[in-house]
């Protein structure tokens, strides 16, 4: 796997480099214009696109896509507040191939995504795996595959996943995504503190309160240097596959969707995202030739 990502890595870089001319010149003419999109200039908008498609993901021309920037692996923020990462790069070459405009909604976690989109403050939906997900929800291919383990404390005695599933031991996730739900319907001794987003349940670990934290090796990457000599378990307890969602019925939408996702494997553009988010632990699922409609 490894050796497939620095493959991913290294042809993402030529393409990033044969890119930046581009990006500074051309298809300023097409939508999106949202200055969150500093990669708009892979592919010009399809020349169809059926009424129905726009109808569902952008009723006024404008796709709003709600984004979990708890998790890295969806987008993050930075200093200076911009959103950025793997959900808006393709959130902007969607709207770039629909020839629409799109904003995101950012959310610090799940519990206050879902409220947003029962508010109606969005219409696709970048954070969800198929098999854990809310069944009112309707799944287009994941594009995402994403490692889960334990980041434990350097004293920790645990060398392994299996370690981790011991009476008196509790461990940190964020309420409601993947590692949450996995690991509800899995563990045997061990007890779960749930945090409504994934910095608190980090939080957790560093403050001593549990005594490992389950999510995503980019998170815990990342989190690395905030506890001095705590380290990742070298096994993997879910690789997780990240897909977009919209409110279930929008079929033509999210053949759209599945399209764009599929394309994307190919010349790509995910593997583009990757490098760019800087992202750890993931892999690119495989593509897949047509639809599985009993996952909607």
């Amino acid at each position: 796997m490894r050796r497939t990502i620095q493959f991913v890595g290294a042809v993402s870089l030529i393409l990033l480099l044969r890119s930046a001319p581009v990006l500074a010149h051309e298809d300023d003419q097409f939508p999106p214009h949202n200055p969150a999109c500093t990669l708009t200039s892979f592919l010009r908008p399809w020349r169809e696109v059926p009424d129905g498609v726009k109808r569902q993901l952008a009723p006024d021309g404008v796709i709003r896509i709600g984004v979990n920037y708890g998790n890295p692996n969806n987008a993050s923020i930075d200093a200076a507040g911009t959103l950025q990462g793997v959900a808006v790069d393709l959130g902007c070459i969607l709207a770039r191939r629909l020839g629409l405009e799109v904003e995101f909604v950012p959310y610090a976690g799940l519990p206050t995504m879902m409220q947003g989109f029962d508010s109606g403050e969005w219409t696709l939906g970048f954070t969800f795996d198929p098999q854990f997900g809310p069944p009112t929800f309707a799944y287009a291919h994941p594009h995402l595959g994403v490692e889960n383990t334990y980041l434990v404390p350097g004293t920790s005695p645990f060398q392994s996943v299996a370690d981790v599933d011991q009476a008196g031991v509790f461990i940190s996730v964020a309420r409601n995504n993947s590692p949450d739900i996995y690991l509800t319907a899995h563990l045997q001794n061990a007890t779960l503190v749930r945090f409504d987003t994934v910095p608190q349940a980090l939080a957790a670990l560093k403050a001593g309160q549990v005594h490992a934290f389950a999510g995503s090796r980019s998170v815990e990457v990342g989190f690395l240097p905030q506890i001095p000599g705590a380290r990742l378990l070298p096994d993997d307890f879910l690789l997780a596959q990240l897909a977009a969602v919209m409110a279930s019925g929008a079929d033509e939408a999210i053949g759209a969707v599945d399209r764009f996702v599929e394309e994307s494997k190919l010349n790509f553009l995910i593997q583009l995202a990757i490098v760019r988010s800087r992202l750890v632990g993931v892999l690119l699922p495989m593509p897949i030739r047509e639809r599985d409609d009993d996952r909607r």
